[in-house]
């Protein structure tokens, strides 16, 4: 059940990712998992809010750290 969970949540924050304009879309769920763990966002907290307030939490990480996304090949 716990890996359903990291599923939603990673694919809550991909689609979000996408939905910036300025991110390459459709990256690996790999790369997004990664990008979630460096990041300390917790699979729990992601499937507890929103989807504008996962946008908007995505949007500011991006914009801190835009150069230190990994590129997906």
């Amino acid at each position: 059940m716990q890996s359903y969970r990291y599923l939603a949540a990673t694919t809550a924050v991909s689609n979000a990712i996408d939905s910036l304009p300025q991110t390459r879309h459709k990256l690996p769920y790999g790369v997004v998992a990664d990008w979630m763990e460096e990041h300390e966002i917790e699979a729990e907290d992601i499937l507890q809010v929103s989807g504008s307030e996962v946008r908007a939490l995505v949007a500011a990480l991006i914009e801190r750290d835009q150069p230190t996304i990994p590129n997906a090949a």
